[in-house]
């Protein structure tokens, strides 16, 4: 008799990603926000703007800060970019592209974000 091995597929870590994002998107970037504004609020000088050249880049020389950073870029970059793979199939865009495109596009954004973190955090601008 014939055993069937089931298949092997890769997409519980996309979803794992997904999910992960979503949980980024509707709990911790709030959490930013509020900090954010309510540094803004409680600043000397308002006329500026909540973050100004100097405090992003004391921001991103911490390697704590810079690591948090890039993860909330790198999750939401892949929760937003699966969610617009999976939602070209409602338009009835089934190809293996759209899979290329929103993954691809999702690593470029978050190695591209890294990477100006790593430049910021050698002070090269």
């Amino acid at each position: 008799m014939r055993q069937f091995l089931p298949t092997r597929s890769d997409e519980p870590m996309y979803w794992l990603l997904f999910g992960a994002g979503g949980m980024v998107a509707s709990m911790v970037l709030p959490a930013i926000m509020v900090v954010l504004i309510a540094a803004g609020y409680t600043s000397d000088d308002l006329n500026s703007g909540f973050l100004n050249l100097n405090q992003v880049h004391n921001i991103f020389s911490n390697w704590l800060l810079s690591l948090i950073v890039f993860g909330v870029v790198f999750l939401l970059s892949f929760y937003a970019l699966h969610r617009m793979h999976h939602s070209s199939h409602d338009f009835g865009i089934h190809s293996k592209l759209t899979w290329y495109i929103a993954y691809g596009l999702a690593a470029a954004v978050s190695f591209v974000s890294l990477g100006l973190q790593l430049l910021m955090y050698v002070k090269y601008f």
